[in-house]
């Protein structure tokens, strides 16, 4: 059982959570304000992020390897035919929106996960991605384990953004987490052109 999914039942109950996914869910809306017709949110843990996208969108599906965040994703859904978590890749459809929160940083090869997130983009799709600037390792309280970067310079990810075809429409500073240091929080978004 990953840590995961020992953690999933009281991921939410996390108020620095919350407050994140809600900064972050705001701060996608004003960079890119609009309806969409399906919002991928890819890393979902138990949607706290894309369920703030669940009134702007036809279909909302999450993508996770845990399978018990996805069962606590998949437990909110208003129908699963509205909303739903997987953890297959390739059944993923064509999106108009893929949204992420502090899922890049346990990804090792980031260049390959954005191609990945660029193929699965409708003509026009946009990408948005919420994750840590970089930092000296201490962010999680849990451990490394599982934790492949220590955050990221928002200007070379843009270029590994626009190396797979994606033209930088939004960067900012999205939120700070505040612990026994600030823990600054970028938001990236790249249009498929």
């Amino acid at each position: 059982m990953s840590s995961f999914d020992k953690r999933a039942n009281d991921w939410d109950k996390s108020a620095r959570r919350k407050n994140l996914a809600k900064a972050v869910a705001d701060a996608i809306k004003e960079c890119i304000s609009s309806k969409y017709e399906t919002v991928i949110d890819f890393g979902c843990g138990t949607g706290l992020l894309g369920y703030h996208f669940l009134d702007d969108t036809s279909t909302l599906i999450g993508y996770d390897i845990s399978q018990k965040m996805r069962e606590e994703f998949n437990n909110k859904s208003p129908s699963l035919e509205k909303a739903y978590a997987t953890d297959d890749f390739a059944s993923l459809p064509q999106a108009d929106l893929i949204i992420s929160s502090m899922a890049l940083h346990h990804i090792q090869d980031t260049d390959a996960i954005v191609a990945k997130l660029v193929s699965k983009l409708r003509p026009n799709g946009k990408v948005c991605i919420a994750d840590l600037e970089s930092e000296d390792g201490s962010f999680h309280d849990h451990g490394n384990e599982g934790v492949y970067h220590f955050g990221f310079d928002v200007y070379e990810l843009a270029k590994i953004f626009q190396k797979h075809g994606l033209e930088i429409i939004c960067k900012k500073r999205a939120y700070t987490i505040k612990k026994a240091q600030d823990y600054h929080i970028f938001l990236l978004c790249g249009q498929k052109s």
